[in-house]
């Protein structure tokens, strides 16, 4: 059975093509703004002609994300923490916890048993945008996001409180003449120290059976410095950006 989950994502669009279970093709691209359903359309064919199949191939599709009503050719909708739960679920059989820290948004699911949901909790509004933080750093240094996470932090420090005071405090140890890898180190500890407050402080997270996806985790160097501070070991898939598309691909398959 081949199945497909869209995840119409803020700044992305991200779409995963199962085939029996296994990933048989994937695709990002941006959302388009304004004209995001003419952009899903054309990844969706983008997706199928790299994997050599056609729309009739696939069963049945799922959407999920912000612009999942602009997936005019899916057949179910669902929200992001149930697709999130998922993915943990088909990622790690003994998943409690699933965490999806992207561009804008950053969520934790709790898994109780029969993998029902317990709990969802979402950034407050002074923590959201952290994964762009990273991004607009790395553009200002002239670094992908790669250099960002190989980076460590030094003697500079910048504000954990807010992203906007994070950059603003970022340009301006720059202008003081701090070097590139101690900006771009302060800026990555920043991250993690929010990203822990809402991981530890109001949930809770299971140690050693928590999923981590979106964008976010690709920075080896937040999640490394994440994982110190909560003595966690994250499992974190190939390509976590399309954590949320996988979820909704497998609720396609069900």
């Amino acid at each position: 059975m081949i199945t497909a989950g869209v995840d119409a994502g803020l700044r992305n669009i991200k779409i995963l093509i199962l085939d029996g279970g296994k990933i048989a093709a994937k695709g990002i691209a941006p959302s388009g703004g304004a004209g995001r359903a003419k952009a899903i359309e054309k990844l969706w064919e983008e997706t199928l002609s790299s994997s050599g199949l056609r729309k009739g191939d696939v069963s049945k599709v799922v959407a999920t994300g912000e612009g999942k009503n602009d997936v005019l050719f899916a057949d179910k909708l669902v929200t992001e923490p149930i697709a999130d739960a998922r993915a943990a679920k088909f990622l790690l059989p003994t998943a409690k916890s699933v965490v999806d820290a992207g561009a804008a948004k950053t969520r934790v699911v709790t898994i109780g048993k029969d993998s029902n949901i317990e709990e969802v909790v979402l950034n407050q509004k002074c923590m959201g945008g952290l994964g762009l933080l990273l991004e607009v750093i790395a553009d200002r240094l002239g670094w992908d996001l790669d250099e960002m996470a190989r980076a460590k932090a030094g003697e500079t420090v910048v504000n954990d409180g807010c992203p906007v005071f994070a950059e603003l405090d970022a340009l301006e140890a720059l202008n003081k003449g701090a070097s590139r890898e101690d900006v771009a180190g302060a800026v990555t500890e920043a991250v993690a120290v929010r990203l822990h407050s809402i991981l530890y402080d109001k949930v809770g997270v299971s140690k050693d059976a928590t999923v981590f996806i979106g964008g976010l985790a690709k920075n080896g160097a937040a999640v490394n410095a994440l994982q110190k501070r909560i003595g966690a070991n994250f499992t974190i898939p190939d390509d976590p950006e399309y954590g949320t598309a996988l979820g909704a691909a497998v609720i396609a398959a069900d």
